[in-house]
C-alpha cells in the first residue's frame, strides 16, 4: 500500500493561458502546487510545429525549466487524431507516424520521460478491421523509434472502444511486447464510459506509467469541473493505494486563455488532495 501524496502532480498545458511563456507557464504550475508540466501537441499547426522546429522554444522550455525548477516531464500527443496511424491514406498515415517520431526526438532534446499517444486508428473518419490493422502495424514501427531514444510511448484510455479501456490497449501491449510501450489511463474518460475501473485497473497494473485526473459525466468527456460529475475520487484513489501505484498524476483541465484558470487550477489541487485523505482515512478503517 502506497501513500499516494508522495506522488508527483503535473498540470496539463491548456489549464493555463496558451499566451504564457514558458517561464510564466512553469512558475503559475509551482504557485498552484504542481510538481510539473505536461506539453500538448494538439492539432494546430503552432503546437504541431514542435515537433519538427528548430526554433528557438526548445531553449526557452529548457531555460524556464532550469530557472523555476519546474520539469516538463509528460507530452499529450493528440494531435494524430488530425493524423491518424491508422489511415487508409498512407500519406495522412505516414504524416502521423513522423509526428510520433518527432515527438519522440522532441522528448530526449527537452527531457519529457513519456509520451501519450491518442489512442485512435481513425477519429474524423470510420474505423474499421483495415484501420485497427494499420494502427496496430503503425505502432509497432513508433515503438521501434522510442526503443531507440529510450522514451516510454503510453496510450490513453479513449472516448472510443478501440482503446476505450485498459484491457483493450493491453492487447496492443501484449502484441508488441516492448517495454517501452505503456498505459496512460484517464480515469474521466473510463468513469463516463461505464468501464468497471477496479477490474479494469488490475487488467493491466504492471503496465500504467501516469494517470490524468479529470471529471466528467455520461458521455461528457471534457470541461466538467472537479466534484461536479461521477468520478469517485476517494474511491479511485484508494484503488491505487491498494494497488501501490506510485507514479505521477497529471490534471487535465481548460482554461479557454483566461487568467481566471490560475486559481482554478490551485482549487483542483486542493479538492484531489482532499479526496486523497478520505482515500487513507477509508484505508485505515477497513485496515483494523
Amino acid at each position: 500500500m502506497s501513500d499516494l501524496r508522495l506522488n508527483l502532480f503535473g498540470l496539463y498545458e491548456k489549464a493555463l493561458p496558451a499566451y504564457l511563456s514558458w517561464e510564466e507557464r512553469l512558475s503559475f504550475a509551482k504557485y498552484a502546487g504542481y510538481d510539473f508540466v505536461e506539453m500538448s501537441i494538439d492539432e494546430t499547426d503552432e503546437r504541431l510545429g514542435r515537433v519538427c522546429s528548430i526554433g528557438s522554444e526548445k531553449s526557452d522550455i529548457v531555460n524556464a525549466v532550469l530557472k523555476t525548477g519546474v520539469p516538463v516531464l509528460t507530452m499529450c500527443l493528440s494531435g494524430n487524431r488530425r493524423y491518424p496511424i491508422g489511415s487508409k491514406d498512407e500519406e495522412i498515415r505516414t504524416k502521423g507516424i513522423d509526428i510520433i517520431k518527432g515527438a519522440i526526438k522532441l522528448s530526449v532534446e527537452i527531457g519529457i520521460r513519456v509520451v501519450q499517444l491518442a489512442g485512435y486508428d481513425e477519429y474524423y473518419n470510420p474505423s474499421d478491421d483495415i484501420t485497427r490493422e494499420l494502427f496496430e502495424r503503425s505502432l509497432r514501427e513508433c515503438v521501434g523509434c522510442a526503443e531507440k531514444y529510450g522514451v516510454m510511448l503510453a496510450i490513453e484510455t479513449m472516448d472510443t472502444n478501440l482503446c476505450g479501456s485498459i484491457a483493450s490497449i493491453m492487447r496492443f501491449i501484449n502484441n508488441i511486447n516492448s517495454p517501452w510501450l505503456s498505459v496512460y489511463p484517464d480515469i474521466g474518460n473510463l468513469s463516463s464510459r461505464k468501464v468497471n475501473i477496479d477490474e479494469d485497473f488490475q487488467s493491466g497494473k504492471d503496465h500504467i506509467v501516469v494517470i490524468h485526473l479529470k471529471d466528467t459525466r455520461e458521455n461528457e468527456f471534457r470541461r466538467v469541473g472537479f466534484g461536479e460529475g461521477i468520478v469517485d475520487f476517494a474511491q479511485f484513489f484508494k484503488l491505487l493505494s491498494d494497488m501501490d501505484y506510485r507514479g505521477p498524476f497529471v490534471v487535465e483541465m481548460w482554461s479557454d486563455d483566461d487568467l481566471v484558470s490560475i486559481p482554478h487550477v490551485k482549487k483542483a489541487k486542493e479538492f484531489l488532495l482532499e479526496k486523497l485523505e478520505e482515500a487513507i482515512t477509508q484505508s485505515f478503517k477497513s485496515a483494523k
